[in-house]
């Protein structure tokens, strides 16, 4: 009996402590402030993260064309070297080319060592060993004539 009489004490002991520490914590809940922003605040940040609202399309200005391309560099042919398999490498612009759409003329179609040269644009122009091909103006010159 007297081993109920201490576990009902003790009950009644915990809930007491229980409602005493409620009542206590009530009492001094912190303030949480307001969660959500207002409006205006929540506005302010949308722009943020967003950016500047984007221009209307129908007012904005059409684009300017692009510029022209840079015109091409010209192109030198330094020397032509044809070994007795029959290939061939030719300098341009003092760099080795091996690239077969770049032949050297045989027979009719130009003096021997002549180089025929097939631009990007698919114009063809026939140059010798030293000759330069300028493609601003469209004109083949000796290498030397160009340089003092």
């Amino acid at each position: 009996m007297k081993r109920t009489l201490v576990l009902r004490a003790c009950v009644l002991y915990a809930l007491l402590a229980g409602t005493a520490l409620t009542a206590q914590a009530q009492s001094q809940s912190p303030q949480l402030g307001r969660l959500f922003l207002s409006p205006e605040q929540r506005a302010q940040l949308d722009a943020q993260r967003y950016g500047p609202p984007a221009p209307d399309p129908a007012l904005a200005a059409p684009p300017s064309p692009p510029p022209p391309p840079p015109p091409a560099p010209p192109v030198e042919l330094n020397g032509v070297v044809q070994r007795s398999s029959g290939r061939s490498t030719v300098w341009l612009n003092q760099e080795a080319q091996n690239e077969p759409h770049n032949r050297l003329a045989r027979g009719k179609s130009g003096a021997p060592g002549t180089l025929t040269l097939r631009l990007s644009n698919g114009q063809v122009v026939l140059l010798k060993p030293g000759q330069r091909y300028d493609p601003a103006s469209g004109t083949v010159t000796e290498a030397q004539e160009g340089q003092p």
